[in-house]
């Protein structure tokens, strides 16, 4: 993480403006988690997921993987991942909703409580003192859509969540829809999200989504992709020809997602 260019690119973004290779950030999932991963067996499995909001990462964790990594091509996900961390473990909340309101206050008791056990955490407890300090309009760091809209995830409360929290995990800042090279880990299960839908029909992203899937996933390897967007038939079914070729599609319906199986 360079501290300096990704606390001014989330200034910009703060404050309406839009900037190359950064986006907001996903405040909390407005998918249906659990009905979705429990088709799945985690137990004992390496997973990679994007890390979004990190209610992936952590649902993983609380499903029983033996070790979960994550993906984004927006670093500021990983310095929520962070502040998620320690509302959960300092402030007894699942998500920071005082954020949202402002509460300078609050944010600054919670990071006077943070113990830093890494310099990956040390760089973003001074993220959000920079924020604190510049007096940030926090809510413009975030996804409308995803604060106002519920998902659905096994926990509900820091007893579900907090013991799962403390895990290692290694952060890949990648786009999915460019090639990666140099692939040095492989998984059992990669979450994808609906990170698929994103390549609104072009043929293109949907291989080079492909081809980065097969590289990192072992044999026999599971892509979870759940579906937020109504997308036409055609293009559903341009999805499908093109993972054809490399994996068998095992479909769990609409509410729910779908998965495709490396063969």
């Amino acid at each position: 993480m360079e501290l300096l260019r990704d606390y001014l690119a989330s200034r910009v973004i703060a404050y309406g403006k839009e900037l190359d290779d950064y986006t907001k950030i996903y405040f909390k999932t407005n998918e249906n988690l659990v009905d979705a991963y429990r088709n799945i067996d985690f137990f004992d499995k390496d997973v990679l997921s994007v890390l979004a909001s990190s209610d992936q990462v952590f649902t993983a964790n609380y499903c029983g993987a033996r070790k979960v990594d994550s993906f984004d091509k927006n670093i500021l996900s990983l310095y929520y991942y962070y502040l998620r961390i320690w509302t959960i473990k300092y402030k007894d909340m699942v998500y920071p909703t005082e954020l949202l309101d402002n509460n300078y206050k609050w944010l600054n008791n919670l990071l006077d409580l943070v113990e830093v056990k890494s310099d990956e955490e040390k760089k973003a407890l001074s993220f959000w003192r920079k924020h604190l300090e510049n007096r940030t309009d926090f809510e413009g760091l975030f996804f409308d859509d995803y604060i106002k809209k519920d998902g659905k995830t096994f926990f509900k409360t820091t007893n579900s969540i907090g013991s799962v929290i403390d895990k290692d995990m290694k952060f890949k800042n990648i786009n999915l829809f460019e090639e990666i090279e140099n692939v040095d880990d492989q998984y059992d299960i990669v979450l994808l999200s609906n990170i698929i839908e994103w390549a609104r029909g072009s043929s293109s992203k949907m291989i080079i989504i492909r081809d980065n899937l097969d590289k990192l996933l072992n044999e026999k390897g599971l892509v979870l992709c759940t579906g937020l967007i109504d997308r036409s038939g055609e293009i559903i079914k341009k999805e499908r020809d093109i993972f054809d070729s490399n994996f068998d599609f095992i479909d769990y319906g609409r509410e729910v997602g779908y998965v495709y199986k490396k063969r």
